[in-house]
């Protein structure tokens, strides 16, 4: 029997899973969505400062319980995954969530506040938090 620690698993062997899984097209959709996203947010003059980067960066360490330097780079060898693939993804979710901002100052709410489906999804918000309250 194998080692567990000592499995290697390539890349080609992720996709291959995801695409007889069915997951491909979703994932592949979403990688599409975030990459045409961050570009209108590039080329609408929306830029991400250090400081956002190295709060988006603390944000994305105490979520994933990393509190120590080490904790982040044994994460990102685990991963398989570079310091700089890491910045670029925490840049895209800021400049995701600042072209978000920027698309929501522009439309009239009120048309959206209105709708059937926003209504039910408050509604159920609003059951989640009474149910959850109930668990405390």
């Amino acid at each position: 029997m194998s080692d567990v620690n000592e499995l290697e698993v390539n890349v080609a062997e992720v996709v291959e899973y995801l695409r007889m899984s069915g997951d491909f097209g979703p994932a592949l959709r979403e990688v599409v969505r975030r990459k045409i996203t961050a570009q209108a947010a590039k080329e609408s003059g929306l830029k991400v400062t250090d400081e956002e980067l190295q709060k988006g960066a603390d944000t994305f360490r105490i979520v994933n319980n990393m509190s120590k330097a080490s904790d982040t780079e044994n994460w990102l060898k685990m991963m398989g995954v570079s310091l700089d693939t890491f910045e670029e993804f925490l840049e895209t979710n800021l400049l995701i969530s600042k072209f978000k901002d920027t698309l929501e100052e522009k439309v009239d709410k009120k048309a959206y506040l209105s709708s059937e489906a926003v209504k039910e999804s408050v509604r159920e918000m609003i059951y989640q938090d009474w149910l959850n309250s109930q668990f405390k």
